[in-house]
């Protein structure tokens, strides 16, 4: 979910043109790939996410830098009005970014690959197993001796399960030589959007922006998609009492669905309302990319993101949207209450 007190941006080049100033907004990917010699802020009464790519370009620009790239954006904690913008400045020259040597652990012979790491990359296979594992150590352990079994070069778990007093471990296996996975950007753009399909109709780098089929997840695996790729099984390593009294361990698998499972898409804060209706929530980066219909406020005392951000998708499902962004949040002179104001995407 965008959170309305600090938002980072996966920032792309957005289809509003800076052509009238010098410095031009950076990917993640490039930004990453290179050293910024500044970090620089802007203040100002920006109401869309155009207004701040204009100011940030322009104030970049005098700064002398031939790209930027937005790493924060806030509301002034002394004016709900103003935002606050930071970015980093690069020269046209910018050294490329030194890489730092990875400190992996290893199990069994297997690295432990972190989520950063893993999600990069292609697994070639996937482990599931359930069983009893009082420690971390223990479920390390446990993976790793399949993870080894399977030829694997590193290993990552990506999530697990409370079954009774046993959990249910799933982890990607990768090779050495693993290829990197297809990964949507961050602000990809709804392509079952209007602007989703407004762009590919225009093609050339409009296209680029949306969401591309056969693309995965940049912030998450799909165990299913990839349980039926491999056509995986669980693996019970639950222990059971023998009747001479020896503890024994089951080894028996369970086998899964066949169903075919699309990968997935980008992952985006979703609003699931009683009767079964979703929306989802867009971030900044990708509101910027699109043309709001229409645009609702609404005023009153939510103490938490989640509760102003359920609100915000309740009215915009009403009112016929496919998606939402929280534009701005501002507060009460007097009292406790927000007034909110949501922009609308079909």
């Amino acid at each position: 979910m965008t959170s309305l007190k600090k938002t980072f941006i996966a920032a792309t080049i957005a289809l509003i043109p800076c052509s009238s100033f010098a410095a031009q907004q950076l990917t993640e990917e490039q930004a990453n790939s290179m050293q910024s010699y500044k970090s620089i802020t802007i203040r100002g009464a920006f109401y869309t996410d155009s207004d701040y790519l204009m100011a940030m370009s322009k104030a970049a620009d005098n700064e002398g830098a031939a790209s930027f790239y937005i790493t924060t954006t806030n509301i002034s904690p002394s004016n709900d009005t103003l935002r606050i913008v930071y970015a980093k400045l690069y020269k046209s020259d910018a050294p490329k970014a030194v890489e730092q040597a990875e400190s992996l652990r290893k199990f069994e012979g297997v690295y432990e690959y972190p989520k950063s790491k893993a999600i990069r990359l292609e697994p070639f296979n996937i482990v599931r197993i359930r069983g009893y594992f009082p420690t971390d150590y223990d479920i390390n352990q446990a993976i790793a001796k399949e993870a080894s079994a399977k030829g694997a070069y590193g290993f990552y778990i990506d999530s697990r399960s409370e079954i009774g007093s046993n959990l249910q471990i799933a982890a990607y296996l990768f090779k050495k030589d693993a290829p990197e996975r297809k990964l949507q950007p961050e602000d990809a753009i709804p392509y079952d959007s209007e602007a989703g399909q407004l762009a590919l109709a225009k093609g050339g780098d409009a296209a680029m922006q949306v969401e591309k089929p056969g693309y995965y997840s940049p912030s998450a695996f799909n165990e299913k998609y990839y349980a039926d790729k491999f056509n995986n099984k669980v693996i019970d390593k639950t222990t059971t009492t023998t009747t001479t009294g020896k503890v024994a361990t089951s080894s028996n698998t369970e086998t899964t669905s066949t169903v075919t499972t699309e990968p997935q898409r980008v992952t985006r804060y979703t609003v699931t309302l009683p009767d079964g209706r979703k929306i989802q929530e867009l971030n900044d980066a990708t509101a910027a990319k699109m043309v709001a219909f229409d645009t609702l406020k609404f005023r009153g005392y939510y103490v938490t993101d989640q509760e102003i951000s359920y609100q915000a998708g309740k009215r915009a499902i009403e009112a016929g949207a496919k998606y939402y962004h929280i534009a701005r949040v501002a507060h009460d002179t007097k009292g406790p209450n927000i007034t909110v104001f949501v922009d609308l995407y079909r």
